[in-house]
């Protein structure tokens, strides 16, 4: 499985006439070829509404290319820029399937960047150290991805879904110790150490997630 990440800047005026291309046009042709819109999400915190995310999911690179055709349909009044790259899901995140109860109206997109050694720990930190607290609490998360081409550092992609800006700081671990169990806190307390030493740099922004 891959995914394509495709980043693209409109003009403000543009969004909700972007939104409806691809609600009526690009999407439907998207899933003809075999491919799977995770989430279409655009700029709250951190950028612009009129920047906008889109997260694919496909089997191949072939099904990929295959794929390609849906954004040949005429877009270029509408758009101002837009680059696009494969990830790589690196852990059980994204689900192969992703039920509609697994969606949530806000979304963190995290970027870390890390030694290309150290992937494999970094994972396990997050999967049996972070993630289980902050889902405990309401949180879903719906990817954990590296980019396919190698470099050092190396850049990892986490995307995490939250009712509201107030449940991502309510998640926040120096805000959580109170709401939940203490078997929780303490495994994630040591795997969370231990991934922000072998994390070089982050940040995040928030994005609001497009009905599709």
């Amino acid at each position: 499985m891959i995914t394509e990440e495709r980043r693209t800047i409109l003009d403000k005026e543009s969004i909700s006439d972007y939104i409806s291309t691809c609600q009526s046009t690009i999407w439907p042709s998207i899933r003809a070829s075999g491919g799977s819109v995770l989430c279409m999400l655009n700029g709250m915190i951190g950028s612009p509404a009129s920047h906008m995310l889109q997260m694919t999911s496909y089997e191949n690179t072939e099904s990929w290319q295959t794929g390609q055709g849906a954004w040949t349909t005429d877009r270029e009044n509408l758009v101002k820029e837009e680059t696009v790259r494969i990830l790589r899901p690196v852990s059980s995140r994204p689900k192969k399937t992703l039920p509609p109860e697994d969606r949530r109206p806000v979304y963190g997109y995290r970027r870390f960047f890390i030694s290309p050694t150290d992937l494999s720990e970094f994972v396990t930190c997050s999967e049996e150290g972070i993630w289980p607290r902050i889902e405990s609490m309401g949180a879903c998360i719906l990817g954990l991805w590296t980019t396919a081409s190698s470099s050092s550092p190396l850049e990892v992609v986490l995307l995490t879904g939250y009712d509201s800006p107030t449940h991502w700081d309510e998640t926040r671990f120096y805000n959580a110790k109170e709401k939940v169990a203490d078997t929780l806190w303490d495994r994630e307390d040591e795997l969370r150490k231990r991934r922000v030493d072998i994390t070089q740099n982050t940040w995040v922004e928030l994005m609001r997630s497009i009905d599709f």
